[in-house]
């Protein structure tokens, strides 16, 4: 296993994002945070940082939908999003846990119906939620 290392850095983008729980920040929200608070960090440091903690499963990373962006979320040591899916609301990004029986009905259909073994925490279903739909 290699070896993980606690930055400055990576603690500063850590902290943030724990504190921001059930959000999701670009790199863009990230810089601009930083440049609020005056601490230096430059492109390259938070981009590799946000990087290593999406490896190290303290982040969820997806990509928005409408113009391929990447968005990074909090889900702290990224255990449960190794078991089930994630639904993704294509206009706001909102992104929802399924889990339950529904996603063990479904991953029982999909192993053994389908011949396939899922990769959850690489797996997002897209479409709406309840609040975009409403603003239609």
């Amino acid at each position: 296993m290699a070896r993980q290392y606690h930055t400055k850095g990576k603690e500063v983008l850590l902290t943030y994002f724990m504190g921001s729980t059930g959000k999701r920040f670009c790199a863009k929200d990230v810089l601009d945070y930083l440049n609020d608070c005056e601490i230096s960090m430059n492109q390259a440091t938070v981009y590799r940082n946000l990087e290593k903690l999406t490896e190290e499963g303290k982040l969820l990373k997806t990509k928005n939908p409408s113009d391929d962006t990447g968005y990074y979320q909090y889900v702290g040591d990224g255990s449960c999003c190794r078991e089930h899916l994630h639904i993704q609301c294509k206009v706001c990004g909102k992104i929802v846990h399924l889990e339950g029986p529904v996603m063990d009905s479904f991953n029982d259909y999909v192993q053994n119906k389908l011949n396939f073994v899922l990769e959850p925490k690489e797996s997002v279903l897209i479409g709406k939620c309840p609040d975009c739909i409403d603003k239609e």
